[in-house]
């Protein structure tokens, strides 16, 4: 028997955490990404921190990149 499908409580949090090792927040990461162009999971991890503990949250933080560094792009 399967458990129905429940949101996370924290995906309409205005300033939800996206890694949750070190407690990096989603307005800091997308923060990082537009105001130092980064491109790479690697570069976020090093202005954040955010990715730097069990790397669970990579796959997040690469979505992240794709949309937030096309939009600062187009901006620019």
């Amino acid at each position: 028997m399967s458990l129905p499908f429940t949101p996370d409580p924290c995906d309409g949090c205005a300033d939800r955490i996206i890694c949750r090792c070190l407690q990096v927040s989603e307005s800091q990461v997308i923060r990082m990404i537009t105001r130092l162009e980064l491109r790479t999971v690697h570069d976020l991890t090093k202005y954040t921190g955010a990715g730097d503990g069990c790397t669970c949250c990579h796959a997040k933080l690469a979505e992240y990149l794709e949309k937030f560094s096309c939009e600062a792009a187009a901006l620019g």
